[in-house]
This record gives C-alpha cells, sequence and structure tokens, in this order.
C-alpha cells in the first residue's frame, strides 16, 4: 500500500457512516455486544440475549441464486435474524426480503426434521429512506388471511423495515442518527461511538480499515478485469473466431473458452 493510497483510504474512513456497507461489516464483525444494542432497540426488547452471529453469511442455494447476508444472528430464545443495511431503495425490495427471509429458512431445514422445529425468523432492513413510504419510523410485516380479517395466519416469520430518514427524540431515532453520524463524538450510543471511533481513529483499526479497504478495491479490479475478459470472449464467439485464437489472445484456458462458448449458446 502506497502512502498516497493509505492517505485517500484515511480520508475515506472519516466519511463513513454506520450504514454503508464496509463500515457496518467492518465495526459489527464478530461484536455481538453491538448486535445486541441494535436489536433490542429495533425489537423494543431491552433483555434480548445474542448468543451468536456472524457478518457477510454466504448462504448457497442450490437451485438458484445464494445471497451474502450482512448479519446473521441468533438469540437465546432460538430465533433467527437477517439484518441488512441498505442505502439503494432497490437493495431493500419486498421480493428481497422474501427471499432472504426464504433463505433462513433453508439454513434449517435438515432431511427429516420436523416442521415444528423450524425457527422464528425475522429479516430486519435498515433503509436510508422510506423504502415503504408511509412516513413512519418503523414498519413490521406478517402473512395475513383475508378471509378471517388479517389474522395472522402464525407462521412465526417477520420483515422490519426500519427508516433511516426519522431521526426523532426516541430510541430508534437516537440509533438511526446514529447510523447517519461521521463523527463517533456525535452520537448518542457509546456503544456504538467507541465501536466507530476504533476504526476512525485508533492506530490499529484505522490500519485494519485501510487494510479492508484495500482488499476490497483489489477484488473489484480483478472482477472488472474477469468481467471485461468474458465479454471479449463472447464478443470473438459471436465472429465465430477459432477457439484456440481466443483463447491464446485472452490468456484463457481453451477448455474454459469451449465451457464459455457452450453456456452462452455460442458454440461453434
Amino acid at each position: 500500500m502506497t502512502p498516497e493510497d493509505r492517505q485517500r483510504y484515511i480520508d475515506q474512513i472519516q466519511n463513513f457512516r454506520l450504514i454503508d456497507d464496509t463500515f457496518f461489516h467492518t465495526c459489527f464483525h464478530d461484536n455481538k455486544s453491538c448486535m445486541e444494542f441494535v436489536i433490542r432497540i429495533i425489537l423494543d426488547k431491552p433483555r434480548l440475549k445474542v448468543i451468536r452471529m456472524h457478518t457477510q453469511e454466504e448462504v448457497p442455494n442450490l437451485y438458484g441464486r445464494s445471497v451474502r447476508f450482512d448479519v446473521f444472528a441468533q438469540d437465546a430464545d432460538g430465533t433467527e435474524y437477517n439484518i441488512e443495511v441498505q442505502k439503494d431503495d432497490n437493495g431493500a425490495n419486498p421480493r428481497r426480503a422474501r427471499y432472504n427471509a426464504s433463505l433462513l429458512d433453508t439454513m434449517n431445514v435438515p432431511s427429516g426434521a420436523d416442521w415444528k422445529q423450524l425457527p422464528r425468523t425475522i429479516v430486519i432492513f435498515i433503509t436510508e429512506h422510506d423504502v415503504l413510504g408511509g412516513g413512519l419510523p418503523i414498519y413490521h410485516v406478517h402473512r395475513t388471511i383475508d378471509e378471517l380479517d388479517g389474522k395472522r395466519f402464525g407462521d412465526d416469520t417477520e420483515i422490519i423495515y426500519v427508516n433511516g430518514q426519522i431521526q426523532n427524540d426516541t430510541m430508534l431515532g437516537h440509533l438511526m442518527h446514529d447510523f447517519f453520524c461521521k463523527n463517533p463524538a456525535d452520537m448518542c450510543s457509546k456503544l456504538l461511538a467507541e465501536r466507530a471511533s476504533f476504526f476512525k481513529s485508533n492506530e490499529h483499526g484505522v490500519i485494519t480499515m485501510c487494510d479492508i479497504m484495500e482488499k476490497i478495491e483489489k477484488e473489484g479490479f480483478a472482477k472488472g478485469v474477469a468481467e471485461t475478459t468474458l465479454k471479449i470472449i463472447r464478443n470473438q464467439l459471436r465472429h465465430h473466431t477459432p477457439y484456440e485464437e481466443i483463447s491464446e489472445v485472452t490468456e484463457t484456458p481453451l477448455d474454459e473458452v469451449i465451457r464459455i462458448a457452450k453456456e452462452s449458446n455460442l458454440a461453434y
């Protein structure tokens, strides 16, 4: 890492907020106390206890698209949570919430399991904007039965949207203020302020943050190069360029070129 890159990262770090993916993942990584604090306020359960959690939990799907949860957590009662921070409204689309909820269930259905063993699940979106448009600080979504006057279906699933735009004088409002605060000294929560300050001001925390940002930047560059190479290969395939020539020009193994051709319906 060059001194110029390091200074560039440090400048970016000072503008980070907890609603920003990279900073959120870093601050909450292996920190049950902070996550417990957040869930307690959102659910209004001051005695809730988080017993395990993971950030950036990869949830595979054998039949379709996998997903990476921002946070997966479980409390002492067995309830399981997926917590997502979203600055992009599209990232908090109701169908995304539905999909995440379904993947929480797939993590808990071993072969031969009794359906009654499925735990209660809650998907929580903390959003920068009022995605659902009701002007409320928080929304609780459940399945209901139309023909029974909206009676709860009772499947023990819930989706919660927290509106980051409302930062009023309540515990939830203070939490949202802290999620959108750049300066830890201005935060309401001492716990979150200390955690954010560590990665913005402490030498070891800043080094950790810079290393993470450098890794993300390199991975992003590598992904960009890979996508560019894929576009070139497909373009050459459309022009019926010999496989061997494509392999040589793009420095891609011949069998990989053939695989791409078949998957893209461009084989010849």
